[in-house]
């Protein structure tokens, strides 16, 4: 069997520190650091006889990753060459004292290799010369050619830093270079910081409750769904690009469906800082300026006080209806007070109230009761089973100058005046003021 020996010639590989290289060197070897010019001289050097294939490949590895230049060459197999038939007489020598065996590093110089052999530049495979690797068919003038042109650039100047920065490394994922990502969009790709995940948030939060309040206005289980779903997909993504930033896959979102660790994980993600440097999904966002963060929080604060005062009055109503108004006025002391002072001009002989209801409607069912317990007449029509009333209430509204699409319910006629969107006993109370007038 073909055995191998390690032969070393003072080469140290690109990209490796020489004074480390050789403190290595020598701490495996167990030599004293006077030996290292020895050693380093560019003489050939046998580090290691006996192998075989496998563990002189092995060897070749471990030393390349330390930055060892070292060539695998074939031992020449004495055993195997042909013996003549008939051997001649020895020749009579005077007695020898006895060579101790080679030990198996014995830093002993060997003869140069013939010019017509060569080692192979990547895999160390002893060979005839020739282009191809017989062992790991790489082009071995071309790794050469380029060992060389590497060699002249470190000379030049070009530092290992540079080189490291101009190579990509197995296992390393490029960085791609793209646009930054959007707040709103359809793509996931990108990432976004804490401050724009923060404006993001908001600006969201503050559609998401309009569209959620013109809803629940309309009575639109529609108009819910399509906010339920915007929520979901836009509260994904901003939640995905964050991750991002952490370079982290976007399957962790999965992690705020979990009680109480979701609302930790929100927290983390909007409070911690990622990536520092480019990642695998992208370089470093562009950081979100403060008077955008704070921008993105006035108008949820501003949508949260004018939704309130858009539904003020319905609220009123509905705290009327069960008989809890302390907490929405001080001049009053309870609900049959303010009920009462909006009425003291309410004539049932003279007043005429039409209230136009649909049969599905919630604000329907509280209006009717209201008007029966404190005693007000009105005729109530259904738009919604009746076609020919719902032609006369947009009749009326049209003919009132009403131009702002649809209405909520139910719509009341205060003499001859229409009152779209559920209107309060205070607003109807001025109606009846002006009847009082003009008789």
């Amino acid at each position: 069997m073909t055995q191998y020996k390690l032969v070393f010639s003072g080469d140290i590989l690109p990209g490796h520190d020489p004074d480390q290289v050789k403190a290595q060197l020598l701490a495996m070897l167990k030599l004293a650091p006077e030996q290292a010019p020895r050693l380093f001289s560019g003489k050939r050097v046998t580090l290691k006889k006996g192998l075989d294939a496998e563990r002189a490949q092995s060897y070749r590895r471990k030393l390349s990753a330390m930055g060892i230049g070292i060539r695998v060459e074939a031992e020449r197999d004495d055993t195997e060459a042909p013996r003549p038939a008939t051997p001649p007489p020895a020749p009579i020598r005077p007695p020898q004292a006895a060579t101790p065996p080679t030990p198996a590093l014995d830093l002993v110089p060997a003869e140069p290799a013939p010019a017509t052999e060569m080692d192979c530049p990547e895999c160390g495979h002893h060979q005839p010369r020739r282009t191809l690797c017989l062992n790991c068919g790489c082009d071995m003038p071309r790794v050469l050619a380029a060992r060389e042109a590497q060699a002249q650039e470190a000379k030049a100047g070009v530092s290992d830093i540079q080189h490291r920065s101009l190579r990509i490394h197995p296992g390393d994922a490029p960085v791609v270079q793209a646009e930054p990502a959007r707040l709103f969009g359809a793509d996931f790709g990108g990432r976004i910081g804490r401050r724009s995940y923060f404006a993001g948030s908001m600006l969201l939060t503050s559609v998401l409750m309009w569209i959620a309040l013109a809803g629940v206005r309309m009575e639109s289980f529609l108009v819910l769904g399509l906010c339920a779903l915007v929520g979901v997909f836009f509260g994904i993504r901003l939640s995905i690009l964050r991750c991002h930033d952490f370079d982290w896959r976007g399957w962790w979102v999965l992690i705020t469906a979990i009680p109480y660790v979701g609302a930790l994980f929100s927290l983390l993600l909007m409070f911690f800082p990622g990536s520092k440097d480019d990642n695998t999904y992208g370089a470093r966002p562009q950081p979100t300026s403060w008077g955008a963060a704070v921008g993105a929080l006035v108008v949820v604060v501003a949508s949260s006080m004018l939704a309130f005062s858009f539904f003020a009055q319905d609220i009123a109503g509905a705290a009327m209806r069960y008989g809890d108004t302390a907490g929405l006025t001080s001049d009053a002391g309870s609900a049959s007070g303010l009920q009462n002072a909006a009425l003291r001009h309410y004539d049932p002989a003279r007043d005429r109230i039409v209230m136009y209801s649909l049969t599905t409607c919630g604000y329907c069912d509280q209006k009717r009761a209201q008007f029966d317990a404190l005693g007000v007449r009105y005729r109530e029509v259904f738009i919604d089973t009746d076609r020919s009333a719902g032609e006369a209430m947009w009749a009326k509204l049209r003919a009132g100058g009403w131009t702002s699409g649809g209405v909520g319910t139910p719509t009341l006629e205060v003499n001859g005046v229409m009152l779209p969107n559920n209107p309060s006993l205070e607003a109807m109370s001025q109606h009846f003021l002006a009847g009082a007038n003009r008789f």
